[in-house]
C-alpha cells in the first residue's frame, strides 16, 4: 500500500461522520495532519524534561556578536520569544493530534441502524445491507448491494425511506448494479423504518415509480 493511500485512509479515520463534507480550507487542513501523523518523528517520546530542556536552552542561547547594546537588546528578546513560540507551538500540535486520535477512536462505535434488504421479483437473487450512522449533517446510509439488474440508459436506481403512512422520502440515486454506495437523509429511520430501491427512469417525475427491486426494514443497531 502506497504512501498516499495510507494519507486517504488516515484522513477518512479523522474526519469520521464528517468525510465528503469538508470544506475545501478543512480538507487541505485534513490532508497537512495526515501528513504530520504519517511522520515517525511526530510520535517519538520527546521526554519528561521536554519543557524543562526548551526553557534553558532559550535562556542559556549564547549572544550574537557584539553590537550596539539597545539592538542586541531587541534581538535578543525576539530570539527568545520565536523560541518560546516554537515550542510551544510544538506542544500544540502534539495535544491537537493526540485529542483527534482520541476523539476518533471514540467515536468508532459502529452504525446507530442497521437494515437487510431482500430481493423482490424483479430482481431475483439480488440483496443488499446498509449501516446508517447518525452525523451532524443528518443520517448517512451505506448501502451495500450486490446482483442488481444492469440498467438501460436513462435509468437509475433511487433509495427512499417509508413511514408506516405510506410516505416516501427520497436519500439518494446511484448507478451500480454491484457495490457500495453512499446515502444521505434528512429524516431519521426510527420514524422512517423501511428502505427500499426502484428503478427510475429520468423523465422529470420525481415520485417513486413503484418498481421495487430490493426492500428492507431498519432497526436500531
Amino acid at each position: 500500500m502506497n504512501d498516499r493511500r495510507r494519507n486517504e485512509e488516515r484522513e477518512a479515520l479523522i474526519a469520521g461522520d464528517r468525510a465528503g463534507a469538508l470544506t475545501p480550507d478543512e480538507a487541505a487542513d485534513l490532508a497537512l495532519l495526515a501528513d504530520v501523523l504519517a511522520d515517525p518523528s511526530s510520535w517519538a517520546d520527546p521526554g519528561g524534561g521536554l519543557e524543562d530542556s526548551v526553557v534553558a536552552a532559550v535562556l542559556d542561547a549564547p549572544a550574537e556578536a557584539p553590537s550596539p547594546p539597545r539592538r542586541a537588546a531587541r534581538r535578543d528578546e525576539s530570539r527568545r520569544r520565536r523560541m518560546l513560540l516554537g515550542a510551544v507551538g510544538i506542544a500544540a500540535a502534539i495535544a491537537i493530534v493526540v485529542g483527534l486520535v482520541v476523539a476518533t477512536r471514540g467515536s468508532g462505535s459502529g452504525p446507530d441502524f442497521t437494515a437487510t434488504l431482500n430481493a423482490t421479483a424483479l430482481a431475483p437473487g439480488s440483496r443488499a445491507s446498509a449501516d446508517v450512522t447518525r452525523t451532524p449533517a443528518g443520517f448517512r446510509i451505506t448501502l451495500d448491494a450486490h446482483r442488481l439488474p444492469a440498467l438501460r440508459p436513462g435509468q437509475y436506481y433511487q433509495a427512499w425511506l417509508k413511514n408506516d403512512a405510506g410516505v416516501l422520502v427520497p436519500v439518494g440515486t446511484f448507478s451500480s448494479s454491484d457495490g457500495q454506495v453512499t446515502l444521505w437523509s434528512g429524516v431519521s429511520p426510527k420514524n422512517f423504518p423501511t428502505i427500499t430501491v426502484t428503478i427510475e427512469l429520468t423523465d422529470n417525475d420525481q415520485s417513486s415509480s413503484g418498481r421495487r427491486v430490493l426492500v428492507g426494514e431498519v432497526h436500531a443497531g
